[in-house]
């Protein structure tokens, strides 16, 4: 495999095998406009939907901070097939993450741990993953914040690997960050809504 297409088939194969914290059910379904939805409960679906929806297990961080419920809408780019959204690491390191609701674990590449001066020599805890090459290992390491079109998660884990070839490329958003969020996809505009939960 080479090329945007091999790598966009690494990513949606991406599962990793490790399990930490508790999983909770993601249901994702697209409407007759070809928009892209991601709910935690079958009721959120319009019927005509359901039988066609899909489940997926994601390990999500601690809650995230309180605040009111309203959607925010994060444009997007697109690298080829890819989609990828702009981001701020603890605060201070830009981010540029392609979106994939195929990983379960948010990963960073190891340039922007070296930026966020995480000393990769430590005893971390290793996550094996599979990708259509083979198993992987990886480090986990834990972040103070991600933060998305103004939304911002606390303490949560990434996983340290160069998944994608592009160093203007920082890593994969995954579902530890993705579903602590109501998700739609609106392709037509280019725009990732999010509503927290």
């Amino acid at each position: 495999m080479n090329g945007l297409r091999g790598i966009w088939l690494i990513t949606l194969a991406l599962v990793f095998l490790s399990s930490i914290g508790g999983a909770a059910d993601i249901l994702r379904w697209v409407d007759e406009q070809g928009v892209v939805h991601f709910t935690d409960s079958e009721k959120n679906i319009p019927e005509k939907f359901r039988a066609k929806a899909t489940r997926i297990k994601a390990s999500g961080p601690p809650p995230p901070d309180a605040s009111p419920l309203t959607v925010t809408s994060v444009p997007y780019q697109k690298r080829g097939e890819l989609m990828t959204v702009q981001a701020t690491l603890n605060e201070k390191t830009a981010a540029n993450f392609i979106v994939d609701t195929g990983a379960s674990y948010t990963t960073i590449s190891q340039a922007t741990a070296r930026q966020l001066d995480i000393d990769l020599e430590k005893d971390y805890p290793i996550l094996h993953f599979q990708t259509a090459n083979g198993v992987i290992q990886a480090p986990l390491v834990s972040l103070q914040s991600i933060e998305v079109g103004g939304l911002k998660l606390k303490d949560i884990s990434v996983a340290v690997h160069d998944v994608f070839p592009d160093p203007a490329v920082t890593g994969l958003l995954g579902l530890n960050f993705l579903s602590q969020f109501r998700v739609d996809i609106d392709n037509k505009n280019s725009l990732l809504n999010l509503e927290r939960k």
